[in-house]
């Protein structure tokens, strides 16, 4: 079996609030998904924001990259 590198891309986005994720570290939002619910009138909580996964610190990148390859590598 090939094991899947993980990449993560400035496309993709994660709702976070007071530093943390919002929601489990395998949600994660393509830019134009995340605008799309904007759009429809989703609204952000006090606090919240949709945070690039590339100006996440390393260590919550690291933390999405540890759960994405359990996803797609087992």
């Amino acid at each position: 079996m090939q094991l899947k590198q993980i990449k993560l891309y400035k496309t993709d986005y994660v709702l976070f609030k007071d530093g943390k994720p919002v929601e489990p570290l395998d949600i994660i939002y393509a830019k134009e998904h995340m605008q799309q619910l904007l759009e429809d009138g989703f609204e952000l909580k006090d606090g919240e924001q949709f945070i690039s996964m590339t100006e996440l610190s390393k260590e919550w990148q690291q933390k999405y990259i540890n759960k994405l390859y359990t996803i797609y590598n087992n």
